[in-house]
């Protein structure tokens, strides 16, 4: 009797096992799902190590979430990522929209402008979306995980000095328009110096805080020595036409702001002076989006400011001059130089065979 009452209990367990097997796995509500897509903020003190970076935010951290989709989902709600995160976000999307445009624009302003003059100008617009590319996705991702937060880090300071590169290029191929040698003297040397930038930043050996500020002093040296050319310019041009020429103001407001930036970062500025009171986590290219913004206005003016043109003026032969709307500034034998850009139309007013300069009333550019 006792071996039938404990099979009994046995079967009554296996039944109730199969039972437990067979039903369906509980449903996720709706709202678990938004959960997931917006969690739980944490606090500076809730963070494990690797993402205190800054004592002086004390809230709105997003969790380690090991998942490139959450990352992405942060997108949906606030932290304290998100200005980082869409106001590079954003500029990055007008300036790619720029690439197209910048063609269109060449074309119906400027019909006489060459390949070359082209390409530098998507050349810096690429560069601009690189830098604010890179910086976008480093603060999605900066609650992914150690790795790839250490990771991206790298990749948006690299993002940097893609954009200072773009910024000197195109400074270097206006200010010296007429002297290819000199062009390709500072093209070298702003690209060996980006080059070496970029492989102190990305070497294993000098990361840390240890690195800190050789890393943030790399690309601040490398930013301002794009000023030597500008510096040569004037000596060459004149102080007054350089400005005209090259936008030159614009890259003095831009090496500003990048010592500002680097300062902020460096200080933790504005988090440190009011520690816990500030939300938005503070990042070294934020305080140049307004200088990424305006760089190239100033340089989209350049065709319209001066332009290069080859003249058989029939006083001693050809000349090449660099004119603005109101006079030209700026002569030199055409034998040395070759580029042809556009003929110039109006009535002579005077000059000096001599010299070769030569002013010229109610001109206006044609092919």
């Amino acid at each position: 009797m006792s071996s039938f009452s404990r099979l009994r209990k046995q079967y009554a367990s296996i039944q109730t096992e199969l039972t437990e097997l067979s039903e369906e796995p509980p449903v996720t509500p709706l709202t678990d799902k938004f959960e997931y897509v917006r969690p739980t903020l944490l606090s500076f003190d809730e963070l494990p190590e690797w993402q205190k970076d800054s004592p002086f935010i004390r809230s709105g951290y997003r969790p380690e979430s090991n998942s490139a989709q959450a990352c992405f989902a942060s997108w949906l709600y606030l932290h304290n990522e998100s200005v980082n995160i869409y106001s590079h976000l954003i500029p990055g999307i007008f300036f790619l929209a720029g690439e197209v445009m910048i063609y269109q624009y060449f074309d119906a302003r400027y019909p006489v402008a060459t390949v070359s003059d082209r390409l530098i100008f998507a050349f810096f617009l690429l560069t601009a979306v690189t830098c604010l590319g890179l910086s976008a996705m480093f603060h999605t991702f900066l609650s992914h995980s150690a790795l790839m937060s250490h990771v991206w880090l790298q990749l948006d300071f690299v993002g940097i000095i893609v954009l200072i590169l773009g910024d000197f290029v195109s400074a270097i191929y206006v200010g010296f328009y007429c002297e290819p040698a000199l062009q390709k003297t500072y093209f070298t040397m702003i690209i060996s110096l980006c080059s070496a930038s970029i492989f102190i930043l990305l070497n294993p050996r000098f990361q840390g805080d240890r690195w800190r500020i050789l890393r943030v002093c790399t690309f601040v040296c490398t930013g301002l020595s794009g000023f030597l050319p500008l510096a040569h310019g004037v000596k060459i041009l004149g102080f007054s036409q350089m400005l005209k020429q090259s936008g030159m103001p614009y890259y003095l407001a831009e090496g500003l702001l990048l010592i500002l930036g680097t300062l902020f970062y460096t200080l933790r500025i504005p988090e440190s002076l009011k520690p816990g009171s500030i939300y938005i986590s503070n990042e070294p290219t934020s305080i140049l989006i307004g200088d990424v913004t305006v760089t190239p206005v100033t340089e989209g003016d350049y065709p319209n400011g001066t332009i290069t043109l080859a003249i058989d003026a029939a006083f001693g032969g050809d000349y090449i001059f660099l004119v603005t709307p109101t006079d030209v500034v700026y002569t030199m034998t055409a034998p040395k130089y070759t580029r042809w850009i556009g003929q110039i139309k109006g009535g002579l007013v005077g000059g000096s065979s001599q010299s070769g300069v030569f002013l010229w009333e109610n001109f206006n550019f044609g092919v």
